[in-house]
């Protein structure tokens, strides 16, 4: 049964080149968004292997260990609506899309990994026609309840003749934060080149690592990202598939992303200059050199022990210690940093991940009322990038005499003086 969850391939994804070199090992690591009810919690969760791995012919960096992702999936809990100015971010992205490119009203929008309909319902609310694909079941039918045609399976080249047949060619194809999560990525964008119409525009928004490593953003690899792509891999991955990337931009959401419109080859609109302007920073960072990754690895490690000496003085003087944050993302760094000793349980305005266990450790998860009863003397803010706007909304525990501790990118106690 385990060779049939975990693959290991040796061989590039993208090129096929055996010039693979592992450039970050971290702390094997449970599927990270697997929170657990209480009637499990006495049941150990296998852990797997969680490394970051460069191709040094093509510069695809990648997961060489593979979770099947119909196992991660299977009790996906995940909805976009849960994240911070998410809902937001949509309603301006597809503003964007449809006077950028002129989009009529009636037009196809298909969403990939569409999730709760978030993004599907920004562009229905422009007057486009909307279809979702999304292979964790509740979450589907959640969305077609609400309204928002959402197709429960992978996508696949069977799923792009069904749209195509029933709905037509699409118009707009928009991947958000999914396209990393894809296992055979060349196969998806060959489906997705056959799903558009010759006027058509692929978008893909994804996390994009040369901005992420700045802020020393290791937290966004766990085992749902198989990819982490540099826009020259984005543009030959397009390529090989009847594709061509005709504008890239970088975008702000999830520590450091990047949004990238593809075409049909030869279709017509011109390729601007903004594709090769980012190629061209990405060699200036040397983002195809091993030692790049290596030299972050040690940036992380060092950020790991700073943290460490810090907690262990207070767990000796008799502090107590809470997490808030209870995601993958979490996960990776409550795992990596070796954090769960120092918490004594975590807390997080997520309903769906309240009343849990966290995966693996089985730290139990509450809602943020537990903090103000208990009054802890420290709140370490696992999901940190969300930092900001996690101490304005929870000030109150300033005031109680409590103190915030910030994890990265550089370790801080922010307290009420």
């Amino acid at each position: 049964m385990e060779k049939q969850i975990l693959r290991h391939d040796k061989q590039c994804r993208i090129c096929g080149s055996s010039s693979i070199t592992t450039v970050l090992k971290l702390k094997d690591t449970p599927l990270e968004d697997q929170f657990v009810r209480q009637s499990q919690k006495n049941i150990p969760q296998p852990v797997y292997p969680l490394e970051l791995a460069i191709c040094e012919d093509c510069g695809y960096v990648h997961l060489p260990y593979i979770v099947s992702p119909e196992v991660s999936y299977t009790d996906y809990v995940y909805v976009s609506s849960v994240t911070v100015g998410l809902r937001n971010h949509f309603d301006v992205y597809a503003e964007e899309i449809v006077s950028a490119y002129a989009f009529p009203n009636n037009s196809l929008i298909v969403d990939l990994g569409s999730n709760d309909g978030s993004m599907l319902a920004s562009f229905k609310r422009l007057g486009l026609r909307v279809v979702g694909v999304e292979p964790a079941k509740a979450i589907a039918t959640q969305a077609t309840a609400s309204g928002l045609p959402t197709i429960n399976d992978f996508f696949t080249n069977e799923v792009a003749s069904q749209i195509v047949q029933d709905f037509g060619q699409a118009n707009v194809i928009t991947a958000n934060y999914m396209y990393a999560n894809i296992d055979d990525v060349l196969g998806f964008t060959k489906a997705v080149s056959k799903l558009l119409a010759a006027n058509g525009i692929f978008v893909v928004q994804t996390g994009y690592h040369p901005e992420q490593m700045k802020i020393k953003m290791f937290d966004y690899i766990y085992h749902e990202h198989f990819s982490y792509f540099t826009v020259e891999v984005l543009k030959n991955i397009f390529s090989s598939n009847g594709l061509e990337l005709i504008h890239a931009a970088k975008t702000s959401p999830k520590g450091g992303s990047v949004r990238i419109v593809g075409q049909l080859k030869n279709g017509p609109r011109p390729i601007d200059s903004s594709v090769d302007e980012l190629i061209h920073e990405e060699h200036t960072n040397n983002m195809r050199s091993v030692m790049t990754y290596l030299s972050y690895a040690n940036e992380i490690n060092k950020a790991k022990k700073e943290l460490i000496d810090l907690l262990q003085t207070l767990k000796a003087s008799g502090k107590r210690i809470v997490g808030f944050g209870a995601s993958h993302s979490t996960t990776t760094l409550i795992y990596n940093f070796e954090l769960e000793a120092f918490m004594e349980y975590l807390v997080d305005d997520n309903k769906l991940k309240q009343g849990k266990y966290s995966p693996g450790y089985h730290l139990p998860v509450y809602s943020i009322e537990k903090l103000y009863e208990d009054k802890p003397d420290y709140l370490l803010i696992l999901a940190w990038q969300h930092g900001g706007s996690i101490m304005q909304r929870h000030k109150a525990f300033l005031s109680l005499g409590g103190k915030f501790l910030i994890p990265l990118p550089n370790l801080k106690v922010i307290n009420d003086d």
